[in-house]
């Protein structure tokens, strides 16, 4: 979406969907808290739907398991590039940076 500026609301966190994760993903992740990748691997991945990669897990209300208490992301500068190319490749809702640039 041209023009898009996340806001850092973290809507687009907060529904059931699967953050594939590629190698350069997790060595970012891990990095930014500060674990070693076999530990972040371990607590925060599993095996993804397509059986071929890691994807980070979600909370029991389908949010990412990396929102903090005020609901930011753990990991913002080191997220994954899925996270990063949002909105490309996503539907969501609830997004105001996304709603604003519908209505442009």
């Amino acid at each position: 979406m041209d023009g898009f500026v996340c806001q850092r609301c973290g809507a687009c966190c907060r529904w059931p969907g699967s953050v594939l994760l590629t190698d350069a993903d997790i060595v970012a992740a891990a990095a930014g808290l500060q674990l070693p990748e076999e530990t972040f691997i371990a607590h925060y991945t599993q095996l993804a739907r397509n059986r071929a990669q890691l994807t980070l897990k979600e909370q029991v209300d389908g949010s990412c398991l990396l929102l903090d208490a005020s609901g930011s992301c753990r990991i913002y500068d080191g997220r994954p590039r899925q996270c990063r190319e949002f909105p490309d490749g996503w539907r969501v809702e609830g997004c105001p940076a996304c709603s604003s640039q519908s209505r442009a």
